[in-house]
């Protein structure tokens, strides 16, 4: 979700979601017209009471992990334990520069991030926490309130690069495969690498970065395109324009092009070729991937 015009049809429209069966509700984290992620997933949490709470991830330089951690586990507290944890390192420089925050090389941002992880890790564990890095310094923090997941807030990491990919298998409890963003110029799309064999040499990268810990994360894919069409070659030419070579399309986990069931099959074939079990659907899309849900559900 990302916004409504007001707040009461942003808390109907999070009970719809819900009531539908969507299993978790995430927003992005850009400046635009959007509202901000925890404020308005705190007002989610008031008015549901299943759907996991996420975000689709917040840039880490726009933040003090140690205040961020404060509010994350408030929002647990607020939602009865219901947090996911979405982080990123950021990529759109325009929106680094209106704030006045410096936009540093990828590599600088991630070193950031992997230390902002640690600190908020820190901070969860319920205890005072001392954190001396090249970024970032805490001395005795100790977070209140305590989050209610005591086995530790899930983190939702994760980029098309090899070595955001590899911090997010190091540390992610959900990695998400996207495209690569050092030439990323839009939110969605703006790539020619979707087809599944990238996906699945990202996948890799994930694999050999987790070790024996691989089984336990969860792989997330954020469809970037929904047309639901007769036959998928529709489909796929329907998102052809915004997306790239409609061929490719037909071969991406990030679109989902055809009818319902065609989909609900790519679904389960992705699920067991390549492990991916977590899907994000734009809200733009929900209508359109709706009656997906039921069919995963009973999978």
């Amino acid at each position: 979700m990302t916004s409504a015009p007001s707040g009461k049809e942003w808390c109907e429209l999070a009970r719809r979601f819900e009531g539908e069966g969507w299993d978790a509700i995430s927003l992005p984290d850009h400046l635009g017209p959007q509202f901000a992620p925890v404020p308005a997933l705190a007002a989610v949490a008031a008015v549901t009471e299943r759907v996991r709470l996420s975000m689709f991830v917040l840039a880490n330089d726009y933040r003090n992990p140690a205040v961020l951690a404060k509010e994350v586990t408030t929002l647990d507290v607020l939602s009865g334990g219901r947090v996911d944890l979405g982080m990123g390192a950021g990529w759109n420089g325009a929106e680094f520069a209106s704030q006045g925050v410096a936009f540093d090389r990828p590599g600088v941002r991630i070193e950031r991030l992997a230390e902002a992880i640690e600190v908020m890790k820190g901070a969860f564990r319920g205890e005072p926490f001392t954190y001396d890095g090249d970024h970032y310094r805490v001395k005795d923090l100790n977070v209140f309130p305590r989050p209610v997941q005591t086995d530790g807030i899930p983190f939702v990491l994760g980029g098309g690069g090899k070595r955001m990919l590899t911090l997010a298998g190091q540390q992610g409890d959900v990695v998400s495969i996207s495209t690569n963003n050092t030439t990323r110029t839009q939110e969605v799309g703006g790539s020619s690498h979707l087809g599944a064999e990238v996906v699945a040499e990202q996948i890799g990268w994930v694999r050999e970065a987790a070790g024996d810990r691989f089984d336990d994360i969860e792989i997330h894919i954020r469809v970037f395109g929904v047309a639901v069409r007769p036959t998928r070659e529709e489909g796929a030419e329907a998102l052809a324009d915004q997306l790239g070579d409609p061929e490719m399309l037909l071969r991406s986990p990030f679109v989902w092009a055809g009818p319902i069931e065609a989909i609900h099959e790519q679904v389960l074939r992705y699920r067991e070729e390549l492990g991916i079990t977590y899907y994000t659907v734009s809200q733009r899309h929900a209508d359109m991937a709706s009656p997906l849900v039921a069919l995963v559900a009973g999978s």
